[in-house]
C-alpha cells in the first residue's frame, strides 16, 4: 500500500466540493513529489481512497495520451514506466527543475492555445498566460514553490521583461516581451 501525505489529503480536502479529475492529478502531483516525474497510479488511487474521491480509476485511460507535447481536453499524459502527469513529457523535460520561471511562462505561452476548464485559464496570443496557471505549473512541474514564482514574477515585472494584463479577476495574464 502507497502511503499518502496527510498535507496533501489536507490540500484535496479543501476544495473536494470543486475539484475535478484533472485538478485532482494536479494537485496530487505538485504535493506529493517523490521519485520521478508525474505519480503512479497506485498513488492515484490511494488518494482516491483517502479522500473519498468519487472517480473510475478505470477512466483515466480515456484520458491518457502518450503524446510528448500538449493536447487540449484535460489530457493525462503517460509519462513512461507507470507514472502519468497532467502535463506532458516535453514539459517535463524542459522545465523540470529549471527554477526559472521564465522557462514556465515560455513553454505555456507556446503550447497551450485553448483552456483547461473556464475561460479564465485561457491562453491568448493577445493576453498572454493567466498567473494562476504559470504557478501551477511552476510548482508542479519546475518544483518552484508558490512565494518563489511569485516573487520572480515581480522581478520580471520591474525589469520589463514580461508584460502584464489586468483582469476582472484578482490574477492578472503574463507574457514575454
Amino acid at each position: 500500500m502507497t502511503d499518502v501525505r496527510e498535507e496533501v489529503v489536507e490540500e484535496l480536502d479543501s476544495h473536494s466540493e470543486t475539484l475535478t479529475f484533472p485538478e485532482f492529478v494536479q494537485t496530487i502531483e505538485a504535493h506529493h513529489r517523490d521519485e520521478g516525474r508525474g505519480i503512479d497510479r497506485e498513488l492515484l488511487a490511494a488518494y482516491a481512497d483517502a479522500v473519498y474521491f468519487d472517480v473510475d480509476l478505470d477512466a483515466i485511460d480515456e484520458r491518457l495520451t502518450d503524446s510528448d507535447r500538449w493536447e487540449e481536453g484535460g489530457r493525462l499524459y503517460d509519462l513512461g514506466d507507470g507514472r502519468l502527469s497532467a502535463y506532458p513529457a516535453d514539459w517535463h523535460e524542459s522545465i523540470s527543475d529549471s527554477g526559472d520561471i521564465r522557462d514556465v511562462i515560455a513553454v505555456i505561452q507556446r503550447e497551450v492555445t485553448e483552456a483547461e476548464g473556464d475561460q479564465r485559464e485561457a491562453v491568448t496570443d493577445e493576453r498572454g498566460v493567466p498567473q494562476p496557471k504559470v504557478l501551477r505549473v511552476a510548482q508542479t512541474v519546475a518544483g518552484i514553490d508558490n512565494e518563489t514564482a511569485r516573487q520572480r514574477i515581480k522581478e520580471l515585472r520591474q525589469n520589463d521583461e514580461i508584460e502584464e494584463f489586468a483582469s476582472q479577476h484578482r490574477d492578472p495574464t503574463l507574457r514575454l516581451r
